[in-house]
């Protein structure tokens, strides 16, 4: 047993897999399977029976909102691992990545170098993504308090006036599924200051991983 150990892109795609639910589409083309077609042959003394049956798709859909820089920088390589395996997945019906630093608020980023072109509202992304979308969150959870507490001086439809902490209540009032993980290991006991008190409001909030 080693201690030492992290996670590799295999693990995370191992996990990913669990995300899986398929379903029959109603009105899909059939497909070849193999499997029965080759039973049904044997039951038949070797005269071929030819079977079809209706194509499985996965209907679960991700929104992955990852935090870059600042004290996530130590995990650069574990966050990297887990964007390869969750790109490669192909398992999603459809899958969304989008990056922001500490918390929540009116912008999101398609890159983890947080740069002004690749900005989107936080809120045209999220009512593109329907409630059916399943989000994960990863972060450490530990940031000043203003960033969950300061709110725009002016409030425009875009940034609806919302805080860090608005940001975050809004994901589990219009997402059934929220989940956050968290790459910081050290006990609980370490945190301190602000820290430690924007981890426990977090933490609060959605189930923490």
């Amino acid at each position: 047993f080693r201690e030492d150990n992290v996670l590799s892109i295999r693990q995370f795609q191992m996990a990913f897999r669990r995300l899986c639910q398929y379903t029959n589409q109603e009105d899909a083309e059939q497909e070849f399977d193999i499997e029965q077609t080759v039973n049904a042959t044997c039951s038949k003394g070797g005269l071929l029976q030819i079977r079809y049956r209706k194509p499985r798709r996965n209907n679960i859909k991700v929104l992955l909102l990852m935090d870059s820089g600042g004290s996530m920088d130590p995990y650069r390589q574990l966050c990297s691992r887990l964007f390869q395996a969750v790109s490669r997945s192909n398992r999603f019906k459809d899958l969304k990545v989008y990056y922001f630093h500490n918390c929540l608020d009116e912008f999101l980023y398609t890159t983890p170098t947080l740069e002004e072109p690749y900005e989107k509202y936080t809120l045209d992304v999220l009512k593109q993504c329907d409630k059916d979308y399943r989000v994960i969150l990863v972060g450490d959870a530990t940031m000043n308090m203003s960033d969950l507490t300061y709110h725009p001086p002016q409030p425009t439809y875009k940034n609806r006036g919302y805080c860090g902490q608005d940001w975050l209540n809004y994901l589990n009032r219009r997402y059934r599924h929220v989940v956050w993980l968290n790459p910081y290991t050290k006990p609980r006991d370490n945190f301190f200051g602000d820290w430690g008190k924007t981890y426990d409001i977090i933490a609060d909030l959605f189930p923490m991983y």
